[in-house]
């Protein structure tokens, strides 16, 4: 440990007495030029590329809005206070699993985990799309 702190205090000695005298003559003119522009060029290279990246990321992974348009649906989230994105989901599984009303979810839990194994075969669900139905199915059969 003493012999590193020796040659760093012998290399800061050596930096301290050199002068712009002491260099070579090809070593001695300044730069003129600024490397400022090359910073910028990055950071709007950097800037540009998440921004796309951003848009990229949006368009692939958001949800399709779907209208909940039937009056029966409506009523029926809103008794059991399902917010949008739920009444959403559940429009998109009844299509999937093909029944004729989206309200059919709302029979039996029997039903509901019917049209959510045939629904499956014909949508993706991401892991949130399996949260949410686990909060829908307990919200509309499992009385508090």
């Amino acid at each position: 440990m003493q012999d590193w702190n020796d040659n760093y205090t012998m290399l800061t000695v050596l930096m301290n007495v050199t002068r712009m005298e002491d260099l070579a003559p090809q070593y001695q003119r300044v730069a003129e030029e600024s490397s400022m522009p090359w910073v910028w060029i990055v950071v709007g290279a950097i800037v540009t590329l998440s921004i796309i990246g951003g848009l990229i990321w949006n368009v692939r992974f958001r949800e399709p809005e779907v209208p909940t348009s039937d009056a029966l649906t409506m009523e029926l989230c809103r008794a059991h206070q399902l917010p949008i994105y739920h009444r959403g989901l559940m429009d998109r599984l009844a299509t999937a699993a093909k029944l004729g009303h989206t309200a059919e979810l709302f029979l039996s839990p029997t039903h509901f985990d019917a049209a959510v194994e045939r629904g499956k075969t014909n949508m993706r669900l991401r892991r949130h799309h399996q949260i949410w139905l686990g909060q829908i199915r307990r919200s509309i059969f499992c009385a508090d």
